[in-house]
This record gives structure tokens, sequence and C-alpha cells, in this order.
């Protein structure tokens, strides 16, 4: 025992403890992890043979039910028959685009009839009046009113002709395509995406509170599924409909040195995907070995994650209070504490740790009766 005290003595005095003051302050702690994204969705549809597909909607677009999406041609349709229908739809369309000929042409028919009336009713007046001097100077502008009436006439059946026509080829086409297409509607509101990976059906948020460490991580190294190409046979969906704004991540955090719990809003970023860091509430914590399974909830930024399943996350949980230098902090026998000196009499207070950065820990007493405040001497051994 003398020999122990002796070997403290001479140890305290070759290297004393280093001494800092307990402050006030502010740390987001930040963790690293791979996250499995799930969302309320499902694939559409699984059991068609098709040929082609034209999609009439963008990724990452919003739709209502019963929108239509595409139409698919199966197996055995006529693509010239297509190209076709399409060359005269752009037809059409150019002829449609092109109505403001079609309403000066108007506008010129109108002015060209209240003119003729004008002058009819001029040439009664003078006859009523036995004015007929001027008469043939009115038949010849009536005469050229005609001709041109005539003219804008001959013009408009001619076009309507043409447009009728347009309409016939078009409607006979789509007859002959009837029987190889399939429109496809949207059965449900939400946001469109392609990205497919066969989990679309299988893992949603009301099974996360089941979830445990091995179904995640079959989950997480699931591979998508692969088309039969040789056969075009459906297998992959043609799309998947993602029907809420609320999302879910779960992750595996390879340590047990947490900082959240349940109910706890983070911050979160989605590396590689978003520059924006976005609010995350804590589903549910399940300490597992020496690892922690995290599920975080967010209702916010969901198109950043339409498209993918696995991505690389941080979470930042964020605490202020009691700041003292992270190598303060004493970890012995399970508990975690820091030493005070009070005037000369140190004490050993348990802490409970609230967040670490390199440097700094924030810490709030364990026991209420315990006293330690800011201006506090910490002792760092």
């Amino acid at each position: 025992m003398i020999l122990a005290l002796f070997y403290y003595v001479v140890t305290l005095a070759i290297n004393p403890p280093l001494y800092d003051t307990v402050k006030y302050g502010e740390i987001t702690t930040w963790d690293h992890g791979q996250g499995l994204v799930i969302r309320q969705e499902r694939a559409y549809p699984t059991s068609e043979y098709y040929g082609k597909v034209d999609f009439f909607v963008s990724k990452g677009q919003e739709v209502k039910e019963d929108d239509l999406l595409a139409i698919v041609y199966k197996e055995g349709y006529d693509s010239k028959l297509i190209v076709e229908l399409y060359n005269i739809k752009q037809k059409i369309w150019d002829y449609q685009n092109k109505n403001l000929v079609q309403e000066i042409m108007d506008n010129d028919f109108e002015k060209i009839e209240n003119n003729i009336n004008t002058i009819l009713y001029t040439i009664q007046y003078s006859i009523q009046k036995d004015e007929i001097h001027s008469m043939g100077i009115y038949e010849n502008q009536l005469r050229g009113l005609l001709d041109r009436k005539k003219e804008i006439l001959d013009k408009k059946d001619s076009t309507s002709k043409y447009l009728e026509q347009l309409y016939s080829q078009e409607k006979e086409i789509e007859n002959k395509l009837e029987e190889w297409k399939i429109e496809i509607k949207a059965p449900e509101s939400g946001f469109i995406s392609f990205e497919l990976d066969g989990l679309e059906n299988i893992i949603s948020p009301k099974d996360i509170d089941y979830l445990t460490v091995e179904q995640f991580l079959s989950l997480r190294d699931h591979k998508p599924l692969v088309s039969d190409t040789e056969n075009h046979l459906l297998e992959i969906p043609l799309f998947k409909i993602v029907s809420s704004n609320k999302w879910y991540i779960v992750s595996l955090i390879p340590h047990k040195n947490i900082f959240y719990e349940q109910g706890d809003t983070l911050s979160l970023k989605l590396l590689g995907l978003s520059e924006e860091i976005i609010n995350a509430q804590v589903y549910k914590v399940d300490y597992i070995d020496d690892s922690t399974l995290v599920v975080l909830e967010m209702v916010d930024s969901i198109e950043s994650v339409l498209e993918v399943r696995n991505i690389h996350i941080e979470i930042g949980i964020k605490a202020e209070g009691l700041m003292i230098p992270r190598k303060a902090i004493i970890y012995k026998n399970n508990k975690t504490g820091v030493k005070i000196d009070h005037n000369g009499d140190i004490k050993y207070i348990e802490v409970k740790v609230k967040a670490l950065d390199d440097d700094w820990a924030i810490i709030e007493k364990a026991k209420d009766n315990d006293i330690i405040e800011v201006n506090d001497i910490v002792i760092i051994e």
C-alpha cells in the first residue's frame, strides 16, 4: 500500500491532471450508415406480353387516379401502322396549330358580308330616290365582293375536306391498332417511378415494426429482378406508384453509442442524392449485440429517393447544454462519469452523454442529487 501510494504521488507529480471548466454550448453528432429506403409503393402491372410501350408520364411526376400513363402494344403489333398514325397526328396538329390563318380568313369573310349588305342597301336606297347615276360604281364593288366571297368559301371548303380526310385516316388506323393496344391508367394517385427492384410489393411501412436485423440484411443485399428479354415476358413491372409523401430509412449503425431515442428529431443527409439537410424523426431504435437498428421517418424530399433503395446517409443529432472536453469523460464499469473539483473536493459524478464531436461532449447529470454547473472545474485525466 505504501508503494502504491508512493507511485500515485510520484505519477501526479510527474504528470499532473489537466483541468478545464464546464461551459454551455451546442454540438451535432454525426453517424454514418447505409440506409434501406422503404416507401408506400406498389408495382404495376405484372402479367402481360408486350412489344412496345409508349409512356405519357415522366419519372417523379405526380399523377391522379385514372390518369392515362401509357399505351402498351402486344406482341405482333404492326410498327409501320404506328409510325403512319403518328405522322397523321402530326399533320393534324400542324393544321390545328395554324388555325390563326383560318381565323383571319373568317374575319375577312365577315367583313365582306357586311360590305355586301351595305352596298345592297345603298343600291336599294338609290333606286327608291331615283339616283342611278352611281349605280355602275356600286355594281362593280358588289361584283368584286361577291367574287372574293366565293374565293373564301372555296378555300374553306377545301381546308375542311383536308382535315376531315386526316381524321378519317387517323380513325381507320386506330381501329386496326385497337386489337393490339392496351391503355394503362393510374390505379391510384401518387408519384411515378420506373426504377424497380422487386421489393415494391414485398416490404412496406407496415412491416417495419417487425423488421429484424436478419431481414434488414437480406433486403439490403437483395438483387433486382432481370427481365426475360428473349421472350419479352413482362416479368418486371412497367412502373411503380409511390402513394405517400411519408417514407422511411432503416439503417444498422455499427455501434451502440448513439445519442437519440424514439421521437427525437434529427438532421439527415442523403449522400450523393441531395445537398439539402432534411428533418427526420426517430421512429424506432433497437439495440442488437454491438450495433443499433434505427428506423427514421421523413415527410419531405421523397422526390430524392423515388429511384433508389440503398443509400449512404449521415444522421445528425444536435444537443445543447453543459459542455466539457471529450477526454474528461470516464467510462468505467458500464457507467459514464466525470470528476469535478469543488474547491479541492474531487467528486465523481455520473452523467449522460447527449452528443459528441472530436473534442467536446454535451452532458447532463444522471442523478438528481448531483451538482454540476457552468464554470465548475472538470478534471481531464
